[in-house]
């Protein structure tokens, strides 16, 4: 068994839950897990990397200043150090004493309740740690929810790796941004016509491609490059598309036939569209 992300025919997408509901509860923190959930999310993105003794946090950035009372370096925090800050007062104050999860609790948690999508982590930009994507499948393993679980990244040498050690889990390569992709969607979107210029479809279907090239499962782009061509050649391949991005039209992004959509706020869209 694996995760299947992809919809099927009749189906409405999955609804992505971004680092939970991070627009009514303080981002990554079970906190947010648990509205997620209770507000309709499918599926619980969340951000995971290495602390400084090797266990793997989920937090998104390389710094605990903006999310929590402390300040510095994730990498230069023990895992018990790390819990002792406060991840949640900086959102509401009654989120006070929320504090960092390990991927191991958010795991024993989400068993047997809600699939979750990784996003392995790595500072600087570009950077790979190898140490990470083996103690992600280590702890997969102990808690028994590698079907529950796929995973994307900027850095796709991490996914190889995964998928190595857990074929069976889905990946996803995140694509850097493309500005000439940006342009042909824009045109694409304005002249449809243009979309048979082999060309243009070319560069529309980098996506797909940049997927493929890496030996990876899902097309994960921003939604922003996202057209129906690119979905309907993907579905071709058995290739969910699953997306990103901060700015959405939930009801063209239904309408081309996205596998997934991401929201910060899982009951509002719920709600609206599903």
């Amino acid at each position: 068994m694996r995760l299947d992300l992809c919809r099927q025919k009749g189906e409405l997408p999955k609804l992505v839950g971004h680092r939970g509901a991070c627009d009514v509860a303080p981002e990554n923190t079970m906190a947010s897990f648990r509205r997620a959930r209770q507000d309709g999310a499918d599926i619980i993105e969340l951000d995971v990397r290495l602390a400084g003794d090797r266990q793997v946090v989920v937090i998104h950035d390389a710094k605990v200043d903006r999310t929590t009372n402390g300040t510095g370096y994730v990498s230069d925090f023990t895992v018990a150090e790390l819990q002792r800050l406060d991840a949640g007062a900086w959102f509401d104050a009654r989120f006070a004493g929320e504090r960092i999860p390990t991927l191991n609790e958010v795991l024993r948690w989400a068993k047997g309740r809600i699939d979750l999508l990784l996003e392995l982590k790595f500072e600087p930009f570009g950077g790979f740690d190898p140490g990470l994507s083996p103690r992600v499948v280590d702890l997969l393993k102990a808690t028994q929810t590698m079907d529950q679980v796929a995973a994307i990244s900027y850095q796709p040498r991490a996914l190889i790796q995964l998928k190595a050690l857990a074929p069976g889990i889905p990946v996803g390569p995140l694509q850097p941004r493309d500005e000439l992709l940006q342009l042909a969607v824009w045109l694409f979107q304005r002249f449809p016509l243009v979309g048979r210029i082999y060309a243009i479809q070319h560069i529309l279907m980098r996506p797909l491609a940049f997927t493929h090239g890496w030996g990876c499962d899902i097309v994960a782009p921003n939604i922003a490059a996202v057209t129906e061509l690119l979905v309907r050649t993907a579905h071709q391949v058995r290739a969910p598309v699953s997306c990103g991005g901060l700015f959405w039209d939930y009801p063209a992004a239904i309408r081309i036939g996205v596998d997934t959509i991401s929201a910060n706020n899982p009951g509002l869209i719920r709600s609206l569209y599903l």
